[in-house]
Parts: structure tokens; sequence; C-alpha cells
């Protein structure tokens, strides 16, 4: 009786292996696992196929571009040379404003350094004054501000001192087109209610919004520009 082999279903049966029972968990683990294999390629199937639309839209998003319209004056921030200042210049030769206004800032790796030897040595405003002045703007249409700006936003608080000063309302706003969200964000928190920022980015930006992902300085803007968006959302700044 000791020897005796109790069949499936039978009293005291002990499985030496696998029964049907546990046949059909493996099955069922085993047609799971697959499932879950063939939803993740078709996930990265669909993400090949669709990864361009998906990629423009995140570039595009970057973009605020307002309609043309009249303002008090023309704000250029500094970089993008000569892009955002031939921008300028053109809405300045439509008679949008009268007066284009940028502000110094800090275009060396040490300016304290520059200060203290009192090197002269001519800063992205000075650059693109006279990218202006070749254009046709008169001298004494041109306004820089000496905010020595680090920042957007240290940018957007010596516009607000200098509109508050003339009592002057609405601004035309050039910069590149990837900037140009947070630019305006940035504006129109700083200089809070009752000022109105009409957002221009220039056209001469190299900035593709539709294949920003495959030139590596792009790639470079796009993805700290998200992160300074996140950081102005968050932390007001």
């Amino acid at each position: 009786m000791e020897n005796y082999k109790r069949s499936y279903g039978e009293p005291g049966y002990v499985s030496r292996g696998y029964d049907g029972l546990g046949q059909i968990k493996l099955h069922n683990k085993r047609r799971r696992r697959w499932k879950k294999v063939i939803v993740l390629l078709a996930m990265l199937l669909l993400l090949y196929l669709f990864h361009a639309p998906l990629l423009a839209a995140v570039g595009s998003a970057l973009i605020a571009e307002d309609s043309r319209q009249q303002g008090d004056v023309i704000v250029v921030l500094m970089g993008g040379v000569p892009d955002r200042i031939v921008q300028g210049v053109e809405l300045y030769r439509e008679g949008l404003a009268e007066k284009i206004v940028m502000v110094r800032s800090h275009d060396f790796t040490n300016f304290k350094l520059v200060e203290t030897l009192a090197l002269e040595i001519p800063g992205m405003v000075d650059i693109n004054r006279d990218i202006a002045l070749q254009l046709g703007v008169p001298k004494q249409h041109i306004v820089i501000l000496e905010g020595r700006a680090d920042s957007t936003r240290d940018e957007a608080l010596a516009v607000r001192s200098y509109l508050q000063a003339h009592e002057l309302y609405s601004l035309l706003l050039v910069t590149s087109r990837y900037h140009s969200l947070r630019a305006k964000k940035t504006f129109e928190q700083v200089l809070g209610k009752g000022y109105r920022v009409i957002s221009l980015p220039s056209p001469y930006d190299p900035y593709d919004p539709h294949k920003w992902w495959t030139e590596r300085r792009q790639l470079r803007d796009v993805f700290f520009e998200y992160q300074k968006l996140l950081n102005l959302y968050v932390f007001k700044k």
C-alpha cells in the first residue's frame, strides 16, 4: 500500500511536478507576459510613427506670438544676434513704436574682471545698437538701460522702471521664438496688471519647432527652456 500512487483528485495525492491546474496557471502567466510585451511593442511602434508630430507639438508650445499692433516701445531682449535686433528694427520701420529699448547685460564669463581692469569691450547691447544704427534707426530712438541684467527677469525689472518713469503702458517684446513664451510670461508677471505685453518673436531665429530635436543646440535650448518655465510657474522667478 505504501507504493500505491494516488491519482490526481484522490485524497492524499501529492503532486510530484506540475499538475493540470499548475499547467493552466503557468499558461495564463505566460499569456499575460506576452500581452504586456505586445502592448509595449505597440506603444513603441506608435511612438516611432508619431514621434515627429509629438515632438513638434512640444517645440511649438514654447512659442508665443501675437498679432502685429501698436505699442509704446519695442523691447529687444539680449541674445540671438543679429536675429532679434533685426526684427526690432523692422517693427520700428513699420511705425509700430517710436523707440527701441534694450537692457545692458552681463555678457562676459568674468564681468568683474572686465570692470576691475576697466576694459572697453563692446557688449551684446553695443553690438545690437550698432546694427540698428547701420539699418537706419536714429541714435535718439535707441534707449539702452544700464541694468546689468543676468536674466530675463532682470531685463523685465529694468524695463518696468523705465515704463513707470515715462508713463508708458505697452511694449512689443522681441526675442527668439523658443524663448518667447517664457519671456512674455515673465514680463507679465513682473509688470503686473495695467501693462500690455505684445510678443513678436524674431522670424530670423534659426529655431525650428518641427525639427528642433535633430540639432544639438536647439535640443539643448528646448531642454533648458522647459526647465526654466517650470521654475517660473512653480517658484515665480
